[in-house]
């Protein structure tokens, strides 16, 4: 599988998805005009991914802000975590925030998707 890496702009996060490690990371701000052409991708890369993934998988959220539209494109992508879950491996969402509303909106998605995710908190 190949990897995936991605530096951000004003709009669109950093990415970065890779195989080998089984670590995936979002980092920025996630607010792009096309947000099928940023998500759709990642998507089946995971979707790829579960298929044959590695023993654990990390992955690594870290918005500055991400509208509602990334949101739901957001929750199609984690709901691949269920496969793992499914098939016994390992994982951890580590969801960074810098004020209480990125913690509610990992909250928001904890809780729709019905997975674990640990909130670090980190300094502005």
């Amino acid at each position: 599988m190949k990897n995936i890496y991605q530096k951000g702009s004003l709009k669109m996060p950093d990415i970065k998805f890779d195989y080998l490690n089984g670590l995936m990371e979002m980092k920025g701000r996630s607010t792009p005009e096309n947000t099928d052409e940023l998500y759709a991708p990642l998507i089946d890369w995971f979707r790829q991914y579960v298929n044959t993934p590695q023993k654990k998988t990390t992955i690594n959220i870290r918005f500055e802000y991400f509208n509602s539209r990334s949101a739901k494109y957001l929750a199609r992508l984690l709901e691949q975590v269920q496969t793992l879950v499914q098939q016994d491996y390992e994982y951890e969402i580590n969801w960074f925030y810098d004020d209480d509303e990125l913690k509610e909106g990992g909250q928001d998605l904890e809780e729709v998707l019905e997975l674990k995710f640990n909130y670090l908190r980190i300094s502005e």
